[in-house]
């Protein structure tokens, strides 16, 4: 081959592995928690409290009591996304969109404006 080749095919390898190294140092693809390992920590899991509340008959079942919230909040970790947070509440990542309606005035830029520290309400089904 000739020299010019040898040096633009030496140059274009180079170049490629440098671009790689910066996105996952930039973009923390190498730190970013597995779907299982969120699931399993507790910590970020935000349950209801039980309480010893009596359930009166002739109360609305679709009206929530007074003093239940209707929603959640969540603290998003890094690489979580509306879907993984969709998982973690309802079990399935079609929810995100009853996400992204609760919030939409911190995500105006589009569900994929998630970004990690945000504190999104995720509303109870």
């Amino acid at each position: 081959m000739r020299k010019d080749v040898k040096t633009g095919l030496l140059i274009g390898t180079v170049l490629c592995l440098a671009a790689t190294i910066w996105f996952c140092v930039h973009q923390q693809v190498l730190n970013q928690p597995r779907m299982e390992d969120v699931l399993s920590e507790k910590r970020y899991l935000f349950a209801p409290q039980e309480t010893d509340k009596q359930i009166n008959l002739t109360d609305s079942i679709d009206a929530p009591a007074e003093n239940e919230p209707s929603v959640r909040m969540h603290v998003v970790l890094p690489g979580q996304t509306l879907s993984d947070i969709s998982k973690i509440y309802y079990g399935t990542v079609t929810g995100w969109n009853k996400i992204y309606e609760a919030n939409k005035e911190m995500l105006s830029r589009g569900p994929d404006a998630v970004r990690a520290g945000m504190k999104l309400a995720v509303p109870i089904n």
